[in-house]
C-alpha cells in the first residue's frame, strides 16, 4: 500500500518549467514560461532577452519584439513563423505570441540567434541555455586567457574569443544593464593595453568614453594598430535603453 501511495503522490507532483542560462535560473516574476502547441518553450520576451544580455524593445506598429546584442538584431513577429536575424529572413516551427498584453517568444530561437546552445531535459522540465564561449579560453587561478588577453574572472566586462572560422579573435562588450559601466570601460582599457599600442588604445577609448549614457550614440568605425598589424572594429552603439558597446579585434590579415 505504501508503495502505491508514494507512486501516486510522485505522479501528482507538478514540476515547474524552468529556464537556466549559464547555470543561473531565469526569474520570471509575473508571467511564467509554458510549452506551446508546437512543443516549444515560450518565455516572456524581456526576461529571456535580458538574461542573455540583449536589449529588448517592442514595436507596436509592426507587432514585433526586437532583440539587439553584439551587432546582432533579432526580430520576432507576433503570429508569424518567419523571423529575421540582421535582416535575413528565417523560418521557425512555431511563432511568437501576445497573451494578455505580454509578448512570449520561443526560447530556443532567441538563444540560438545569438550563438547560444540549447538543451532540454524533459524529466525535470528544464531548458538549459549556454552562451557560446568560442575559441581558446584557458583558466588559471583568478584569470583566464581569451584570444591572447589575460582577463580577470570577476569583471562585468564581457570578453570572448572569436570562432575559428570568424574574422575576429577577441570581442569586448560593455553592457549598460550591468554594474558600473565606467569600471567596465577602465577594465577594457587595461586589457587592451596588454597587446595594443598605447596610442591605439587611447584613440579607441576616447570614442568609447564618449558614450556616457545608454541613450548616447556611437557610430561604427575602424582603427588600425601598428604594433600588432591588426584592424579593430567598433560596432555601432544604438541610443536605446540597455544598449551595449562592442569592440572586435580582427585577426591578422583581415581587412575592413
Amino acid at each position: 500500500m505504501l508503495t502505491v501511495l508514494f507512486t501516486n503522490v510522485g505522479f501528482a507532483i507538478n514540476i515547474p518549467l524552468r529556464v537556466v542560462v549559464d547555470e543561473k535560473e531565469v526569474d520570471f516574476p509575473d508571467a511564467q514560461p509554458f510549452i506551446d502547441a508546437n512543443g516549444r518553450t515560450q518565455t516572456p520576451a524581456r526576461f529571456i532577452g535580458e538574461a542573455l544580455g540583449a536589449t529588448v524593445t517592442w514595436d507596436g506598429n509592426a507587432k514585433k519584439a526586437v532583440f539587439i546584442m553584439s551587432g546582432t538584431t533579432l526580430e520576432l513577429f507576433i503570429g508569424k513563423k518567419e523571423y529575421q536575424v540582421n535582416g535575413q529572413k528565417k523560418q521557425m516551427d512555431t511563432e511568437a505570441l501576445l497573451i494578455e498584453g505580454r509578448t512570449f517568444v520561443p526560447a530556443r530561437y532567441v538563444a540560438e540567434a545569438f550563438g547560444a546552445t540549447v538543451s532540454w531535459r524533459a524529466e525535470i522540465r528544464t531548458v538549459y541555455i549556454e552562451t557560446v564561449k568560442t575559441g581558446k579560453v584557458e583558466y588559471d587561478g583568478d584569470t583566464r586567457e581569451v584570444g591572447g588577453f589575460i582577463v580577470p574572472k570577476d569583471i562585468d566586462l564581457m570578453v570572448a574569443d572569436g570562432k575559428e572560422d570568424s574574422r575576429f579573435e577577441a570581442m569586448f562588450t560593455i553592457g549598460f544593464l550591468k554594474k558600473d559601466v565606467e569600471k567596465q570601460k577602465d577594465d577594457m582599457e587595461k586589457i587592451l593595453l596588454q597587446r595594443l599600442s598605447e596610442d591605439t588604445v587611447k584613440e579607441i577609448m576616447s570614442v568609447i568614453r564618449s558614450k556616457v549614457k545608454d541613450t548616447d550614440l556611437i557610430e561604427e568605425r575602424y582603427f588600425y594598430d601598428q604594433k600588432t598589424g591588426q584592424h579593430i572594429y567598433l560596432a555601432k552603439s544604438w541610443p536605446i535603453r540597455g544598449s551595449t558597446i562592442t569592440l572586435y579585434i580582427l585577426k591578422k590579415g583581415v581587412t575592413p
